[in-house]
């Protein structure tokens, strides 16, 4: 196992840079999960840890030693990418003794390490087996045992089930929350899902355009996100934003927001102009009488155990779209108007012109 720092590393293409002086500590056995959409610089830092990218400015520390220069080999990393990467003119038990042939190791120790890592991995039936004899969750289990042989400090992910059906995907992110269980290795996992970031992460790190938005435990980040952006990026469905203006109202500080008004816990000044964040599952449907915000359902989605409400609020100018989650099987007309309700704690205010969120 293994501690990982990051020191204000940057990476650049040219002139342009990608990387912009990020900063991380990693403990020892933790699970740390780079999440952010494409293009913000996730899979770019994951390499440079693993040494397939120069880091351009910067340090990479592993276990108080300087990594920037070191091979991949001598950092003690193995790395399980998005494409599987087996060689197809060899059985599984060939594709995963590859790597440590390579080391020279005798071959008793070569066959303990590969059948170790394949009961871990439940594919001891599948060792005589070519890659185009498997299923793409038998090839990335096949893949995960070749890194685990390497007995290596740290496990890196790019996201590995990314080519995998929805049902395959749940049942692996089961498979690897386990497999770490067993190991206690300190990994990093790279996914633009944040279903599996806070399904599988000790710690999450959002990404965004080359630069760290925040660092937290899954529930931190939801719970508290730092920004709009991040606000924005976890929880499904995404979090709703309306424009908003601090008032007074009849029992104390309310924001204006198309439709209607709603609860102010944030402190803010009467007339100041806020964007205001909801998250859809925190949205009570209320008979319209008397409620101080309406909507109008314009489509609805049944799920069985839940009900997706897709609403306009706003009666003058072109309404802003927001979604409701609601549990269980509930029926709305369409165009039927509904009365919203909220906690004054589950609005979410952030800064309009920089995104930063108010603090309660």
């Amino acid at each position: 196992m293994a501690t990982l720092a990051l020191r204000d590393v940057r990476k650049s293409f040219g002139k342009h840079e990608v990387i912009h002086g990020v900063s991380l500590d990693v403990k020892d056995g933790e699970f740390v999960v780079f999440v952010g959409p494409s293009g913000c610089g996730k899979s770019t830092m994951l390499r440079m840890i693993a040494g397939l990218e120069t880091i351009t400015e910067g340090q990479l520390v592993i276990d108080g030693a300087l990594m920037n220069e070191e091979t991949p080999t001598k950092r003690g990393i193995a790395m399980v990418f998005q494409s599987y990467a087996l060689y197809p003119n060899m059985t599984v038990y060939q594709n995963m003794a590859f790597g440590l042939e390579q080391q020279k190791l005798p071959k008793a120790q070569i066959r303990e390490l590969v059948m170790e890592a394949a009961r871990t991995l439940k594919i001891e039936p599948l060792l005589q087996r070519r890659p185009g004899q498997l299923s793409g969750g038998q090839s990335q289990r096949v893949a995960i045992g070749r890194s685990i042989v390497r007995n290596p400090r740290i496990f890196l992910f790019d996201e590995p089930l990314s080519n995998l059906d929805a049902e395959l995907r749940v049942h692996m992110r089961v498979e690897i929350a386990n497999l770490h269980k067993r190991m206690g290795r300190t990994t990093i996992y790279v996914t633009h899902d944040q279903v599996e970031a806070m399904t599988l992460a000790d710690t999450i790190v959002v990404f965004n355009e080359g630069r760290i938005e925040q660092v937290g435990t899954p529930l931190e980040l939801y719970n508290k996100p730092a920004n709009r952006f991040v606000a924005g990026f976890l929880g499904s469905p995404k979090m709703n934003f309306l424009p908003g203006r601090v008032a007074e109202g009849a029992s104390g500080t309310i924001v204006e927001v198309p439709g209607g008004s709603l609860p102010l816990q944030q402190p803010a000044r009467q007339g100041e102009t806020i964007e205001v964040g909801i998250r859809p599952e925190h949205l009570a449907v209320v008979s319209p009488e008397g409620a101080t915000a309406k909507a109008r359902v314009q489509f609805t989605e049944q799920l069985g155990g839940e009900t997706f409400l897709y609403c306009d609020v706003g009666e003058t100018g072109e309404p802003a779209r927001i979604v409701i989650k609601r549990p269980g099987q509930q029926r709305f007309a369409d165009n039927e108007v509904i009365g919203l309700a909220i906690g004054a704690s589950d609005v979410y205010c952030f800064d309009s012109k920089t995104g930063a969120a108010l603090a309660a």
